[in-house]
């Protein structure tokens, strides 16, 4: 009988355990909530580059485990950024794949109509390293010295052409330049087209030299001047006619224009934007 009731027992036992154990499975094997979060997802495709406003992404949400590492979740961290790669529609807009873009900025920052152009530099050109993205700088032009002419004239070509970047620094939070910029090779001037030409043309034909203008000067406070080089190793004596100077500051009556002197070897003389012939029968300023 004692054993009997002892066996009964052990049976009991057992199927309880037994019991406990699946349901314990099953309860496993049962799908678990998961929490929903927000995260922007794109409604289009964005180009790489582009600005990001609100009418390009929604907030959905999303269970946790399917976003994904770096989502933004806050559309005033998206709105105003730039896409830095091509991002597809119905993706998670991501830290890595927007941002401030300063490798992708500069197109950006052009003005319509205005052209980026570099020039080389070093730390006499370039003012000591002491230039900074945002300055305003005149260019000075020196043509190069010719053994048999009298000494060259440097003249200012343009006054008041911004700074785009300084190296490949866009922007510099700090007051003093930092190491790299103050080395930098080359620096990143705002021009229009055909300034963009004259520049590239004054590169590769005179040496180059920035001066740093003060941001409390009008940026048209002095004239332009004109660039003459001469060829076939003969001085160009300069070509006659008013500097250009803009009405606000003009003052006294206008200067007088000088005979043109005709020149038997070629000249480029540069006046404004444009390149001319001396020697041309209408060639007058």
């Amino acid at each position: 009988m004692n054993t009997r009731r002892t066996t009964f027992l052990i049976a009991i036992v057992l199927a309880v355990g037994t019991g406990w154990l699946t349901l314990s499975y099953l309860s496993s094997q049962r799908p678990v909530a998961t929490e929903q979060r927000p995260v922007l997802v794109a409604t289009q495709e964005i180009p790489a580059r582009a600005r990001i406003v609100s009418t390009m992404f929604d907030t959905e949400m999303r269970p946790a485990t399917a976003i994904e590492p770096g989502a933004i979740t806050n559309p005033a961290g998206a709105v105003g950024s730039l896409a830095m790669v091509t991002i597809p529609q119905g993706s998670q807009l991501t830290s890595w794949a927007i941002g401030s873009g300063v490798e992708f900025a500069l197109p950006v920052r052009l003005a319509p109509g205005m052209r980026a152009v570099s020039i080389p530099v070093d730390r006499v050109k370039g003012v000591s390293g002491m230039i900074l993205p945002g300055d305003r700088v005149d260019v000075i032009a020196i043509p190069p010295q010719k053994s048999d002419a009298p000494p060259a004239k440097a003249v200012t070509i343009f006054r008041g052409i911004r700074v785009l970047a300084v190296g490949s620094a866009l922007e510099n939070p700090a007051a003093t330049p930092s190491p790299d910029e103050q080395l930098a090779t080359t620096v990143t001037l705002e021009v229009n087209p055909k300034q963009a030409d004259l520049l590239a043309w004054a590169d590769a034909n005179a040496n180059l030299r920035l001066a740093l203008r003060s941001p409390r000067e009008p940026i048209r406070s002095e004239p332009t001047e004109d660039l003459t080089l001469a060829g076939n190793g003969s001085s160009a004596p300069p070509v006659g006619g008013p500097i250009p100077v803009p009405a606000p500051f003009l003052a006294g009556p206008p200067i007088p224009s000088a005979p043109v002197t005709r020149l038997s070897s070629p000249v480029e003389v540069i006046v404004g934007d444009q390149v001319v012939d001396p020697n041309a029968p209408n060639a007058s300023r």
